[in-house]
C-alpha cells in the first residue's frame, strides 16, 4: 500500500490498520476486529474452561486417592488374618495358663518356640477369647478378598484421571484455536464418562475435530502426538499403520506418540530418540531430567475390554530413555492455513 492508504492486518506486536510490518493482512479492518474479538473470547473461554476441568479433576482424584488410601490400609491389617489364627491355635493349646482378668498373655510359639504376647479381654475367659480371634481371622480373610477388586478399580480409574489431568497440564495456554477446542473435546470426554454435566445450551463446541501435533524426525519422518485421549484413541487404534512405531512413557501418564514410517523404512537412532524426547516432554514426567520411554509396533498395543478412553496395554516393548527438557525445544510442523 501506498502511505495514504490503509492496509489491516497483523504484525508481530498485534493488529493495526496502517500498513506498517504487515506480516499477514486481512481482507478489511471488519475482519481484522472480527478476528481480534474471536481471539479474545476464545481466551476467556479456555481460562474458564480450563479452570473448571482442572479443579473438577483435582477434587475427583483427591477423593480416589483417599479411598485407595483406605482401601491399602484394611489389605495391611487383613495381612494380620493368619497371625490372629495362630494366636487363638495357642492359646487353645495353653488354656491352663490363663488366669481370670488377664489382659494379655505371653505363650510360647510352635515353631519358632519365642513367646507370643497375646492381647486379652478380661472379661471373657480363654475359649472365648480364641472365639474372638478366629472370628476376627475369618473378618479379615474375607475383608481381602472383598477389598483387593474395589482397590483395583479405584486405582484404574486413578490411572484415567490422571492421564486427564495430563492432557490439561499439557494444554495450560491459549495460542490457537484448536487449543479451545482440545479443551472442549476434553470436557466431552469427561461429560461421556460422567464426571462432568452437559453445559448450558449457551457453551460453544465446533463441529470440527482438533488435531495432533505433528513433528518432523531428524531424517523426515512424520511424528504425531496426541493432545487429549480422543487424539490418543485416534492415532493408536486407527491411524497407526503396520510399519509404525508407538512410543508412550513407562507406566507414567502422557500422551501417545505415533511414529508413521513407510514399508521398508528403518529410523535412525536419532529418530527413535527425537521420538523418546517428545513422549517424555508430553506427560507428566516433563520436569524430569530423564525419563523411561516404551516403544513397540501399533499390533502390539490393546484397549482393554470395557477400558476408558486413552487407555491403553502393551506387550513386546523396548525402552530408551526420553529426555523432557531436549523435546521441549523441538520445533513442531506449522500446518495452520
Amino acid at each position: 500500500p501506498t502511505p495514504h492508504q490503509l492496509q489491516p492486518g497483523w504484525t508481530e506486536e498485534g493488529y493495526n490498520v496502517l500498513g506498517w510490518c504487515i506480516i499477514k493482512p486481512a481482507k478489511n479492518v471488519q475482519t481484522l476486529l472480527s478476528t481480534y474479538y474471536t481471539a479474545q473470547l476464545n481466551q476467556q473461554e479456555f481460562a474458564r474452561l480450563h479452570n473448571q476441568l482442572t479443579q473438577k479433576l483435582g477434587n475427583y482424584l483427591g477423593k480416589l486417592r483417599q479411598k485407595s488410601l483406605n482401601f491399602e490400609q484394611r489389605l495391611q491389617q487383613s495381612d494380620q488374618a493368619d497371625e490372629y489364627r495362630q494366636q487363638a491355635d495357642l492359646l487353645m493349646a495353653y488354656l491352663q495358663d490363663w488366669q481370670p482378668g488377664m489382659k494379655a498373655i505371653a505363650l510360647q510359639d510352635f515353631e519358632t518356640d519365642k513367646p507370643v504376647t497375646i492381647s486379652l479381654d478380661p472379661q471373657k475367659n480363654a475359649v472365648q477369647n480364641a472365639q474372638a480371634l478366629y472370628k476376627r481371622h475369618q473378618k479379615l480373610k474375607r475383608a481381602r478378598g472383598a477389598v483387593e477388586p474395589l482397590l483395583k478399580e479405584v486405582q484404574a480409574e486413578i490411572q484415567y484421571l490422571e492421564q486427564v489431568e495430563a492432557s490439561l497440564k499439557l494444554l495450560d495456554t491459549y495460542d490457537t484455536p484448536e487449543d479451545l477446542q482440545t479443551l472442549q473435546e476434553i470436557r466431552e470426554e469427561l461429560i461421556g464418562q460422567g464426571y462432568l454435566e452437559a453445559p448450558d445450551q449457551g457453551s460453544r463446541t465446533s463441529s470440527e475435530e482438533s488435531q495432533p501435533y505433528q513433528y518432523r524426525t531428524p531424517s523426515g519422518f512424520e511424528l504425531l502426538i496426541g493432545r487429549n485421549n480422543r487424539q490418543n484413541d485416534q492415532l493408536t487404534f486407527r491411524t497407526a499403520g503396520d510399519y509404525d512405531l508407538w512410543f508412550h512413557t513407562q507406566e507414567i501418564a502422557g500422551s501417545h506418540v505415533l511414529l508413521r514410517l513407510q514399508p521398508g523404512a528403518v529410523p535412525d537412532e536419532a529418530d527413535l530418540q527425537f521420538a523418546a524426547d517428545l513422549a517424555a516432554h508430553y506427560s507428566r514426567g516433563r520436569q524430569s531430567d530423564q525419563v523411561p520411554v516404551v516403544y513397540t509396533e501399533p499390533k502390539n498395543v490393546y484397549k482393554p475390554k470395557g477400558a476408558k478412553p486413552g487407555m491403553a496395554i502393551y506387550k513386546k516393548e523396548r525402552i530408551l530413555w526420553g529426555r523432557p527438557q531436549s523435546g521441549g525445544n523441538y520445533r513442531m510442523v506449522d500446518v495452520s492455513p
